[in-house]
């Protein structure tokens, strides 16, 4: 089968083109063709909207990762998402929580959700001279991993930090990303701004926990990366980030219920952070195998229901 990945840039390391590049990786291993929109193809994947026309005959297929739903942005940033949306063959959800939310404001649609996957056959090795440092200095490394804004709740993750250490002293906890929007100054708080890819996952497969509290979160792929390394997750019980993490870490519970209006995403609920007995987690990540998502994507673009 040839295929057309539209919109993606295989040569950036976001989260929905890190993806891409290993699932059409993964589809390539398997026998299928990887084609620009130029040449002869049978399905388009469509990630969130399409960057060009539709081929005649082609079969559509929309991997959605949500919808924009802070009211002013509702209509105006939705039009060529919602265009893909009507017109494609089936859908392709990141979870749940983003069907959920495109079937209430948009009716229902032929589909299946997908989660995000990743390469499980072997850990990353831990070599930065750095991170081997902080590895030999402290008992727990605890991270979180974002392009940061209020959404993504890094000072709740900060804070959740501190009430653990106050449990486990010989704690750390490594911040990477940009866009930084809390900033507190402490020994054991190491803020890295942006970081190779490589290095990411090193730090994951050296961290003991990930901390992911952000509200509303679709299926975000550092959290598949993180489980990839074996690195459990605390999260919260908002959107479609528990239903990745599963029985493979901690779900912090949301005071207030969502139920998919539009609003600001960037005004979270509070959510209350307390103390943690954090258990002893052996992570089985098996469904995350990039190559179970990819049969499962292959499927769909051959239109097997």
């Amino acid at each position: 089968m040839n295929i057309h990945f539209s919109n993606v840039n295989f040569s950036s390391s976001s989260g929905p083109n890190s993806f891409a590049c290993r699932l059409a990786n993964e589809l390539t291993l398997m026998g299928h063709s990887i084609v620009k929109e130029n040449k002869p193809y049978d399905s388009m994947l469509i990630f969130i909207e399409p960057s060009s026309k539709p081929r005649a005959g082609a079969r559509i297929v929309q991997r959605l990762d949500g919808i924009w739903f802070k009211p002013e942005q509702f209509n105006s940033h939705n039009v060529s998402i919602k265009w893909a949306y009507d017109n494609c063959h089936d859908v392709i959800w990141q979870s749940e929580f983003d069907r959920k939310m495109t079937s209430k404001h948009w009716g229902d649609r032929s589909g299946k959700v997908i989660h995000n996957g990743a390469d499980i056959k072997s850990l990353v090795e831990v070599k930065e001279p750095q991170l081997v440092k902080i590895r030999e200095t402290y008992e727990k490394i605890f991270v979180c991993s974002s392009r940061w804004h209020r959404q993504k709740r890094l000072k709740e993750n900060v804070e959740l930090f501190l009430k653990i250490r106050e449990k486990n002293y010989n704690s750390c906890l490594i911040v990477m990303g940009d866009n930084v929007d809390y900033h507190l100054s402490d020994k054991d708080i190491f803020y890295t701004g942006l970081v190779a890819h490589d290095l990411c996952m090193q730090v994951f497969s050296a961290a003991d926990w990930m901390i992911h509290l952000a509200w509303l979160d679709h299926c975000p792929n550092v959290v598949v990366e993180a489980l990839s390394q074996n690195c459990p997750i605390i999260c919260s019980s908002s959107g479609g980030t528990q239903e990745i993490v599963r029985y493979n870490g901690v779900v912090l519970p949301e005071k207030k219920f969502y139920n998919f209006d539009l609003l600001d995403y960037d005004d979270p609920y509070e959510l209350s952070v307390i103390p943690l007995d954090l258990p002893n987690i052996k992570v089985d990540n098996s469904y995350l195998d990039i190559r179970k998502i990819a049969e499962k994507y292959t499927r769909v673009l051959e239109g097997i229901h």
